[in-house]
């Protein structure tokens, strides 16, 4: 793994019936619709279920095709977020933009400035740090490298499971403390044991995050991590007390709609 002061994270790396009323005496319980933030990742203190709106900008000037079929991509990260949050986490808006940082390479990414964004996609003809094949950079001042304090930097050509392992790094500000882990879910678990079915350590199957300590079906029992957290799931609950894992990594909530903007260069 590429070790720099913005602490770039290293990759690799995937929804549900419509509820109805059945009758007026017996009605079904209504689904709560997500609290719709600004913000690109899930605000601390907050409650479930959280949609969240993503800028996405293209590194060289694309066709509207192009965006477009990079949306239906973020619609099934939204699909795929919510289903292993059970249900808590989902995408409202993608705003999609080209023509950002024209030339611009991974290789070089802590040094591309884009205050406005979240994601910036390259093409894949410039994506020179393969085999990484996508990437989450930590560590920016606010304001400066992107939107927050990260910014997912992926090809064009980016798969369903890199997507959501990145979505995954990106949408949480943890506490971690321990091996100078960054404020996201930790980069592929280094750290033993390995959870071969976790989304976050390379093999995800089922789709899921790892849980343990306390938390239903536990498949971390160790783990060097910030505030002693063993799983994932763990330490999102730590950092945030409202959420809930149920040990299901699904959901039979209908999937809120995404919503979309093209701000395309001619």
């Amino acid at each position: 793994m590429k070790s720099v002061r913005a602490a770039m994270m290293l990759v690799l790396a995937l929804l549900a019936p419509a509820c109805r009323k059945s009758s007026s005496e017996h009605k079904s319980p209504q689904q709560v619709p997500p609290q719709t933030v600004l913000e690109s990742i899930v605000p601390p203190g907050s409650s479930p279920p959280v949609s969240l709106i993503w800028n996405v900008g293209f590194a060289e000037n694309v066709t509207q095709a192009e965006m477009e079929d990079m949306y239906r991509r973020f619609l099934q990260l939204s699909q795929d977020l919510w289903s292993v949050t059970e249900g808590q986490v989902c995408l409202s808006k993608i705003r999609f933009f080209d023509n950002v940082a024209p030339g611009a390479s991974p290789s070089a990414s802590e040094n591309l400035r884009v205050p406005n964004l979240d994601a910036v996609i390259y093409a894949a003809a410039n994506w020179d740090v393969a085999p990484v094949t996508g990437q989450v950079l930590f560590f920016s001042p606010p304001g400066t490298l992107g939107r927050t304090d990260r910014r997912i930097d992926i090809p064009d050509d980016v798969g369903r499971l890199t997507l959501l392992h990145e979505g995954s790094h990106f949408v949480w500000r943890l506490t971690w403390s321990g091996n100078h882990l960054p404020p996201g879910l930790d980069d592929e678990y280094n750290y033993d044991p390995s959870d071969p079915a976790c989304i976050m350590d390379l093999m995800f199957s089922p789709l899921r995050w790892c849980s343990g300590g306390t938390l239903p079906a536990p498949n971390h029992v160790t783990k060097d991590g910030g505030q002693g957290a063993t799983s994932c799931w763990e330490q999102i609950r730590k950092d945030y007390p409202a959420f809930t894992f149920n040990g299901s990594s699904r959901t039979s909530a209908p999937l809120p709609p995404l919503a979309v903007e093209y701000t395309n260069e001619p």
